[in-house]
C-alpha cells in the first residue's frame, strides 16, 4: 500500500515539474516573440514561431503574431491558417477575425471572408465599409472568334455578370451571355450576299456559393440555353453540384454537372486543385481533370494554367486544355462548349491588370484547334475576349 502511494505522489510531482519546465519555455518564446513583434523583424519571428511549435511550445498569442508576420510579408494563405488556429482557441478574438477577413479578401476567397465577417462586430464592419447592398461584384466581357473557315463567320460572344451576398454564407453569381455567329455551308449559301444560317444562343447562368465552416464550401449551379440554328429551336437546362476544401496552400475541388444539352445526355465529373505556393496571387497553379459523359460516351479532358505577378499592378495567365471539348463545361459550368464544330485542343494567354482600388482589366487570347463537322477537315481559330471587373 505505501508503495503505491509513493508511485502516485511520484507521478503527480513529476507531471508538476513537467507542467512547470512546459510554462517556462512558453513564457520565454512568449517573451522573445514579442521582442521580434516590437522589431519587425517579421521572418525572424516567422522562423521562431514555427520552431516553437515543432518543439512543442504553442499559444494563441505566437499563433497570432506568427499570423501578422505571414500577412505583412505577403503570404496570405499562411497568415489565414495562423489565425483560424488562434480562433480555435478564442473564437472571440475580433482581431484576429479582421485579419483572417483581410487576407481572403487578398486571395479573391469572398466566401470565407464573409464567413470570417459574420462575427465581427457592428463598429468593426462599418469600419471595413462593405457595400450596403449586397454587391460584391459586377463584369462585362466582349469577345470575337476568327476562324480560318471560309464557311464559318465570324463569332461574338457577351457577357455582363454580378455577384450578390445574399447573407453572411450564402453568395450568389448571376450571369447573362449572348453568342452568334453565322455557318455558312455548301447547298445553302447565298454565294452573291455571304448569307448563311445563324446560330445564337443566349444563356442564363446562376451559381450559389455556401459556407458550412470557414474552409468548406458547397457548390450549385444553374445553365440555361436557347438555342436557335436554322429553323430549330433548342431549350438546355444544366445543373452543378459540387464542394469545396481550402488548405493552407492548396485548395481541393469536386463537382459533378448534369442536364440535358441540346439532344444530348449529360454528365460531367471533375477534380479540380489549386496551389498557391507562396500563399497568394503572385505564383498559382490550377488544374482539371473532367470526364464527360456525352450519351454514354465517356470523353477524359485535362485543364492546366499557370498565373503569376510580373509588374506591381499586372499578372499574366498561361492555359491549355487538352481533349476533345465537344459540349464540355468549363468555370464551374459558365462557360459551355457546344458551338457548332468541336474544339480539340485550347490554348492561350490572359492579362490581368489593376485599375485602380476597384476595376479589374483582363484581356486574353486563346487559340483552338477545331473540326468542321460538315466536311470532317480540322481548321485554327483565334479568339480574343476584353473584359472587366469592378469589386464594390
Amino acid at each position: 500500500m505505501e508503495y503505491r502511494k509513493l508511485t502516485i505522489l511520484f507521478v503527480l510531482l513529476f507531471a508538476a515539474l513537467v507542467t512547470c519546465a512546459q510554462d517556462n519555455k512558453l513564457a520565454v518564446a512568449d517573451s522573445t516573440a514579442e521582442q521580434l513583434y516590437n522589431a519587425g523583424d517579421w521572418k525572424q519571428l516567422i522562423s521562431f514561431v514555427n520552431k516553437s511549435v515543432t518543439d512543442s511550445v504553442d499559444s494563441p498569442a505566437l499563433r497570432f503574431k506568427a499570423g501578422y508576420a505571414y500577412m505583412l510579408t505577403g503570404n496570405y494563405k499562411a497568415a489565414i491558417s495562423q489565425f483560424n488556429r488562434v480562433l480555435l482557441k478564442d473564437p472571440h478574438n475580433t482581431t484576429a477575425r479582421l485579419y483572417a477577413y483581410y487576407c481572403n479578401t487578398y486571395i479573391n476567397n469572398n466566401n470565407a471572408a464573409f464567413y470570417n465577417a459574420s462575427h465581427l462586430d457592428a463598429e468593426t464592419l462599418r469600419a471595413i465599409k462593405l457595400s450596403p447592398f449586397g454587391v460584391i461584384d459586377a463584369a462585362l466581357e466582349s469577345g470575337i472568334k476568327l476562324p480560318n473557315n471560309d464557311e464559318r463567320d465570324n463569332g461574338f460572344f457577351e457577357r455582363a455578370g454580378m455577384g450578390l451576398r445574399l447573407s453572411w454564407r450564402l453568395q450568389l453569381d448571376q450571369s447573362f451571355m449572348l453568342f452568334t455567329q453565322n455557318i455558312f455551308r455548301s447547298g445553302y449559301i447565298d454565294y452573291k450576299n455571304q448569307t448563311g444560317k445563324t446560330d445564337r444562343q443566349v444563356e442564363y447562368y446562376a451559381k450559389s456559393k455556401y459556407s458550412l465552416t470557414k474552409n468548406i464550401n458547397l457548390l450549385g449551379a444553374y445553365h440555361y440555353l436557347h438555342t436557335s440554328y436554322r429553323s430549330n429551336t433548342y431549350q438546355s437546362n444544366l445543373g452543378l453540384l459540387g464542394i469545396k476544401y481550402d488548405t493552407r496552400y492548396v485548395d481541393l475541388q469536386g463537382d459533378v454537372n448534369f442536364g440535358k444539352l441540346i439532344d444530348k445526355t449529360l454528365k460531367q465529373y471533375d477534380a479540380k486543385v489549386d496551389f498557391y505556393p507562396l500563399g497568394n496571387l503572385n505564383l498559382y497553379t490550377m488544374s482539371r481533370a473532367s470526364v464527360l459523359n456525352l450519351s454514354g460516351t465517356n470523353t477524359f479532358i485535362y485543364s492546366q494554367s499557370v498565373g503569376f505577378k510580373v509588374l506591381d499592378k499586372t499578372w499574366l495567365e498561361t492555359a491549355a486544355t487538352f481533349g476533345n471539348q465537344d459540349d464540355y463545361l468549363d468555370t464551374d459550368g459558365l462557360y459551355v462548349y457546344n458551338a457548332i464544330d468541336p474544339t480539340k485542343f485550347k490554348c492561350g494567354e490572359s492579362v490581368f491588370y489593376q485599375l485602380g482600388n476597384h476595376a479589374l482589366l483582363n484581356l486574353n487570347y486563346f487559340y483552338e484547334k477545331k473540326t468542321d463537322v460538315y466536311r470532317a477537315v480540322n481548321y485554327n481559330q483565334n479568339s480574343v475576349t476584353l473584359g472587366i471587373t469592378w469589386k464594390f
